[in-house]
């Protein structure tokens, strides 16, 4: 690949990072003024209501729940103890 190819790669990849950058910026600013925060799981927990909506239907499907599977918890608790 000749210097030249591989400079206008370069600045091509490099543009379009810039844009990305670009389009980010002005997606947030946007957030901002409409007072909308999307990405805070703090704001979607608040807005769903409850912190464990799930655990009211049942299982949640994790195995790392606590809740949901306090006997593998405990399991893994004791093997660490040895």
């Amino acid at each position: 690949m000749s210097k030249k190819a591989k400079l206008n790669n370069r600045e091509k990849r490099l543009q379009e990072k810039r844009n990305r950058k670009a389009a980010n910026k002005a997606k947030y600013a946007e957030l901002k003024r409409l007072g909308i925060n999307g990405k805070s799981k703090r704001f979607q927990r608040k807005k769903r209501g409850t912190i464990l909506e799930d655990h009211y239907y049942g299982h949640c499907g994790n195995v790392g729940c606590e809740r949901c599977f306090p006997d593998l918890i405990r399991l893994k608790l004791d093997i660490s103890r040895k």
